[in-house]
């Protein structure tokens, strides 16, 4: 707790840069959250809450300082699909409402009982299949307000954009010009020095756009919904509907695995400025928090934001105070701007989500590519909850992944696993013993992981290898004897631990390394992370790459001392 009330000291030596990038944050919320909330199906001022009330509370109490938790596209998405089955006779913003406090009670659940460790059960693989099949599920359903037409078939989105581009003749081609144009114009500013910026820019270009050449019949977000303006813009307390809890439930379920392992990276990602490690499960606690109150003041299901904290950080801010500025200069543009909202031309909106999708696909699709090198396994569940996410919806593409996911788990559950070490005898023989954890100071110890590196029980090694805060100018090698990665959370896993341990300096080697994991490695780029002077091939003779490792990192070690 005095750690917790340290963190929220006020300092002014780190005002100008936290403000700075609360700015920023601040600016970029406005046409995402306006955009996701769309995607929704709801009025977009909601969006705009979420960025003030969720992401205030969660920047209060999160272990991660820069998080951002706001508004992400497959929350909006999950959201979308809930909202839409819905009863005739139930208010879908109450039900909205509703599931957003579910998801945050869920979450709030799952970080006070600290089980931040159950989201590693849901493969970045499985994440990756879901989070492209959102984007795409985006980007299908953008593209009648990019062009201005609506197919009027009663399908799923993938057959609806096939309908309406069938329909060419019936385009509104002034929309269609104005979301091309903007398009191109997002394109050309991510590449500038204004990149962080494109997003407003894009947004206030279509709208200029549209009032230079006074074209009236291009939709407008006014023509849609009511964005209010001066004090009755912030938002009131709202009690949600208790009696959509049972419909809502399963969505929330779905709402907070989504919400969470997305966020579940930010930490690692985005690591404190003062040095201190981020606890998960406190995360979790923080988004739980962030939902809760967002649920009363009208804020949509919300989890941390790897792409906003990316902005957050790359602003310059220092502490968690950036967080909290944002929330506050967000509410304060839309206390004064926010009715202009209202001329914000729908194709403009689309043009950024269609921007965004294609960005977040190429990028998922990329590690889908190389964890086929890893796992094909684990691909083809990310291919089925991909299949799923377009053809049935969200919730139960999510569902099946996670299924999926404990089953290939449980396939691999019995394999012992445990870690290893080696050391030589006074006649230069190799002898395996049970390894003791404990700090070290100068030393190289080659350890040997027993076992499969299946995406969940990876995350144990951090307990059981040596701790990088422990160890002082010390060297660890792994040894990869008959080793085989199955899956890409396995790499991602020691690529971060190769990180950790140089920053606290120290040295991550390998040996024993087979020809075909080394060619796996150099097309993942961990022999970027770890250096190529690092991995020594397994050699015919026993011993022999275990002996040129630990020849090397004893090298290293009076290297550095010396320095």
């Amino acid at each position: 707790m005095s750690s917790f009330i340290k963190s929220l000291k006020w300092s002014p030596t780190s005002l100008k840069t936290d403000l700075s990038a609360s700015l920023t944050v601040a600016l970029v919320s406005i046409p995402e959250g306006m955009a996701y909330a769309m995607v929704a199906g709801v009025n977009p001022v909601y969006g705009l809450y979420t960025g003030m009330v969720t992401t205030l509370v969660a920047a209060l109490t999160s272990s991660t300082s820069l998080l951002v938790v706001t508004l992400t596209n497959a929350l909006a998405l999950v959201t979308a699909d809930k909202l839409k089955v819905l009863s005739p006779d139930m208010d879908p913003v109450r039900a909205m409402f509703t599931l957003t406090m579910l998801t945050g009670l869920i979450m709030f659940i799952l970080g006070v009982f600290k089980l931040g460790s159950v989201i590693r059960f849901v493969s970045r693989e499985v994440m990756s299949g879901f989070i492209f099949a959102t984007a795409l599920l985006i980007v299908l359903g953008q593209y009648k307000d990019l062009v201005g037409y609506s197919s009027q078939l009663d399908a799923n989105k993938l057959v609806k954009a096939i309908d309406i581009t069938l329909h060419i003749q019936d385009w509104n081609f002034q929309a269609a010009i104005l979301g091309a144009a903007s398009i191109i114009f997002l394109l050309v500013m991510k590449r500038t020095a204004l990149k962080r910026f494109a997003d407003i820019l894009g947004i206030l270009f279509t709208t200029a756009m549209v009032m230079l050449l006074q074209w009236g019949n291009v939709e407008l977000v006014g023509d849609i919904a009511a964005i209010p303006s001066g004090l009755s813009a912030l938002p009131k307390p709202v009690l949600p509907d208790f009696s959509a809890i049972p419909l809502l439930l399963t969505g929330a379920i779905a709402a907070a695995v989504v919400g969470l392992a997305e966020s579940s990276g930010v930490g690692s990602a985005f690591p404190n400025p003062d040095g201190k490690k981020s606890n998960m499960s406190r995360d979790f606690t923080a988004q739980g928090l962030g939902n809760l109150f967002g649920s009363i003041f009208q804020a949509m299901p919300a989890g941390g934001s790897l792409s906003r904290t990316g902005v957050n950080k790359s602003g310059g801010a220092q502490t968690r105070w950036a967080g909290i500025y944002s929330a506050v200069l967000l509410a304060v543009i839309v206390v004064l701007f926010g009715a202009y909202a209202m001329l914000i031309p729908m194709c403009g909106l689309a043009a950024l989500l269609i921007v965004i999708g294609f960005e977040v696909m190429i990028k998922e699709g990329k590690e889908l590519t190389e964890a086929w090198q890893i796992s094909r396994m684990n691909v083809s569940i990310a291919m089925i909850t991909i299949i799923v996410g377009i053809f049935a919806d969200l919730t139960s593409a999510i569902f099946t992944g996670v299924i999926l996911s404990l089953l290939a788990f449980a396939a691999v559950s019995g394999i012992k696993f445990e870690i290893k070490q080696w050391i030589r005898d006074a006649r230069g023989a190799w002898l395996e013993k049970p390894y003791l954890k404990e700090p070290m100071v100068n030393q190289a110890i080659i350890l040997e992981i027993v076992g499969n590196w299946n995406f969940a029980l990876v995350y144990s090694l951090d307990e059981l290898l040596p701790e990088p805060e422990k160890l002082k100018n010390s060297v660890v090698v792994l040894h990869s004897r008959d080793r085989v990665a199955t899956s890409l959370t396995g790499i991602e896993w020691a690529r971060e631990y190769a990180r950790n341990m140089k920053l606290n300096g120290n040295q991550v080697m390998m040996s024993g390394v087979n020809p075909e994991m080394m060619e796996k490695f150099k097309n993942l780029g961990i022999i970027k992370s770890l250096g190529e002077e690092n991995i020594f091939i397994e050699q015919p003779e026993f011993g022999a790459a275990m002996k040129k490792a630990l020849d090397a990192a004893n090298r290293w070690i009076e290297a550095n001392q010396e320095a």
